[in-house]
C-alpha cells in the first residue's frame, strides 16, 4: 500500500464527515481493489475522483492533526 493511501486511511478515520458511499452505493478498498471494508477518503462521497481531493476541503486541516 502506498504512503498516499494510509494517510487516506487515516483522515477518514478522523473525519467527522466521513461518508462511507462508493459510486456503486457500496464500501470497498479502492486503494487496492479489496471488497474488505476499510475506511479511506478514496471511499467517502465528499472525495473528487477528477480532482483528487475533498470537496468539503477537510483533508488538509485533518492532515496537520495526524
Amino acid at each position: 500500500m502506498s504512503e498516499q493511501n494510509k494517510i487516506y486511511e487515516e483522515v477518514a478515520i478522523n473525519c467527522s464527515q466521513y461518508c462511507p458511499c462508493g459510486r456503486d452505493h457500496s464500501v470497498k478498498n479502492v486503494s487496492n481493489g479489496d471488497d474488505a471494508k476499510c475506511e479511506s477518503c478514496l471511499n467517502c462521497s465528499h472525495f473528487s475522483e477528477e480532482e483528487c481531493h475533498c470537496c468539503l476541503d477537510l483533508y488538509d486541516k485533518i492532515v496537520d492533526k495526524i
